[in-house]
């Protein structure tokens, strides 16, 4: 086996899709394990050695500490309409017409319907930009958007991603010497959920309604206010709306028991190296009373600000102390793995077992403390209004 430890620990692969992109004798594939996540496969008779995979993947990499001045802000778009349309304060939409504006091509991620995943995308014009409207909750499939921007690294490219995938490009570019064609603007990362749990949800979402496909998808809808986690569907004029309370995929997901095993040791998702600009949901006290979204926006590098900058009138910004951010992200918390439960979940999401089904076991590992906390929200939120419950989180953060 020549180049078998591209397939060892695999718990520290992040399935960025690197690897795949810049093999020069196609000999790695990218496959979707049964546990549901991207993982490389090498074909060794194709492979001869040369160790260009290595120079990029996060696996064999050191995470370096390199001295940035840091600008934070929060941003809230004054366009009523994508404010709506976006996951949080209508960032990262502004700063792609920007940067098609200046040259760049466009990558980011965008929602296959009729394969049903998430896949990254590389856009050239801003009449299809529409597609990278909101989050995505799931790994994206990266592979062909990568060996688009590899084969046009002299070109310039905006890339939208998690910071594991940033991290990888970011090595490329740097080995390459094209890092100045690349703006680099990765996100605040939850963690990446196995795709069998949104397969599984998916499908009875579909039941559900009564659909066998969906035309449209928001991830993260606001129709219960922008702290609320829920989906919203559409099919042939008809919308579906999740809810609010207990809704299976958003447990499990902000749960963190089925990530993929690299998000949790991931040192990426708390550094700000390999970036130029990083977008999120600015939560925490400053915010609790709004419903409409408001966007986390830290500036690495001189690019990013001075890009950020061109677009600072379509917003409403305040400057902030990076602390006042990384106080209410997941990311400068620890993520601890529950081997076990982690385990037993991925398991029976390969079983026929409804997803109620795998929530009544799964909620038997709830501590009574958790289950006190999990039944005083759900009163709370079926009994009072978004703005009451708005003023009762102000209250907690005081």
């Amino acid at each position: 086996m020549k180049n078998n430890i591209l397939e060892k620990n695999h718990d520290k692969c992040t399935s960025c899709g690197i690897c795949e992109a810049v093999c020069p004798k196609e000999a790695i594939k990218l496959y979707l394990s049964d546990e549901g996540f991207y993982q490389p496969k090498v074909d060794e008779k194709k492979c001869i050695s040369c160790g260009i995979c290595k120079q990029t993947c996060i696996k064999f990499q050191k995470v370096e500490n390199r001295e940035i001045n840091i600008k934070v802000y929060s941003a809230k778009n004054k366009n009523k309409d994508i404010l709506k349309k976006s996951s949080s304060g209508g960032v990262s939409y502004e700063l792609m017409k920007k940067c098609i504006e200046e040259g760049y091509k466009v990558v980011g991620v965008t929602y296959d319907y009729e394969e049903d995943i998430a896949i990254t995308k590389v856009i050239g014009d801003k009449i299809n930009l529409n597609q990278f409207f909101g989050s995505k909750y799931m790994q994206s499939y990266t592979v062909e958007a990568l060996k688009e921007i590899i084969k046009n690294s002299k070109e310039k490219f905006a890339i939208f991603g998690t910071p594991c995938q940033i991290f990888s490009l970011f090595k490329y570019a740097e080995k390459r010497k094209v890092r100045d064609n690349f703006l680099f603007v990765d996100l605040f990362c939850h963690g990446c959920p196995s795709l069998n749990l949104w397969k599984k949800y998916l499908e009875e979402q579909k039941k559900v309604c009564n659909v066998k496909k969906f035309s449209e998808i928001e991830f993260r809808s606001k129709c219960h206010g922008w702290h609320e986690m829920s989906f919203l569907f559409k099919e042939n004029g008809s919308i579906f709306l999740s809810s609010k309370i207990n809704d299976y995929f958003y447990e499990i997901f902000l749960d963190k028991n089925i990530f993929n095993r690299a998000c949790y040791e991931c040192k990426i998702r708390a550094d700000f190296n390999y970036c130029d600009i990083r977008l999120g949901d600015f939560w925490g006290k400053f915010y609790d009373g709004d419903l409409e979204g408001v966007s986390a926006v830290v500036l690495s590098t001189q690019k990013g600000k001075e890009i950020f900058g061109s677009i600072y009138e379509k917003f409403v910004v305040k400057e902030h102390f990076l602390d006042e951010v990384l106080i209410a992200q997941s990311c400068s918390k620890e993520h601890i793995e529950n081997k076990k439960l982690r385990e037993v979940i991925l398991e029976l999401l390969k079983t026929d077992l409804s997803l109620e089904e795998i929530i009544k076991k799964y909620r038997k590992s709830y501590s009574l403390k958790k289950k006190l906390k999990k039944k005083i929200v759900n009163i709370l939120k079926r009994n009072l209004s978004q703005n009451s419950i708005s003023k009762i989180r102000k209250i907690i953060h005081k």
